[in-house]
């Protein structure tokens, strides 16, 4: 049997980059101009970016077995959140952190596996990443990756991308952070 899972809704292409202090301050000065003062894409450049489907009240998922609709709790991709990023720059030299990208080009898209013997949801996994802290908004999923069985999906689908905008650049003082939670400054 075939098991689908589409997820209609906004897109996100975001990438957290530390920056120092002079480029922070470049960058704030700037505002959405340093997007064009290279190549569009050297904010997508690192280990720190993160590419794929928020997770919110725009959000649609559709689950089927063989084309017909199976039940499935969305509240299971929020469920349990990687944090590994977290506190990917707060154990670092690190002082500044830049939040570059866009979170709302409308989207849709979809895991296919071949060969699925029965649905069971608790064999889903979601690689759902929870954001709040660095988009300074609560409860903010980017869905990253579902796996079944412990199977990365047959194929993958992106599909029916249209039009995004980029958000303002945002500088992130990485000792405020620590100081919120207790950690040393540097």
């Amino acid at each position: 049997m075939a098991l689908e899972i589409t997820v209609h809704g906004h897109s996100c292409d975001l990438a957290l980059h530390p920056v120092s202090e002079k480029t922070a301050k470049r960058i704030t000065e700037k505002g959405f101009d340093i997007y064009s003062d290279t190549p569009l894409e050297w904010w997508r450049r690192g280990k720190t970016a993160t590419w794929g489907m928020k997770i919110d009240a725009n959000c649609y998922v559709n689950t089927t077995l063989n084309g017909e609709p199976v039940e499935f709790d969305m509240a299971a991709i929020t469920r349990d959140p990687l944090k590994l990023r977290r506190r990917m720059y707060l154990d670092s030299k690190a002082r500044y952190i830049c939040v570059l990208g866009f979170d709302n080009e409308l989207c849709r898209f979809s895991w296919h596996w071949d060969d699925v013997d029965t649905f069971d949801p608790d064999h889903l996994q979601f690689m759902t990443h929870q954001w709040d802290r660095i988009m300074n908004e609560s409860d903010y999923y980017i869905l990253d990756e579902v796996l079944y069985e412990d199977k990365f999906a047959d194929r993958h689908d992106l599909c029916e991308a249209s039009g995004f905008t980029l958000l303002p650049p945002r500088i992130i003082d990485l000792n405020d952070v620590r100081k919120e939670w207790g950690l040393p400054v540097r």
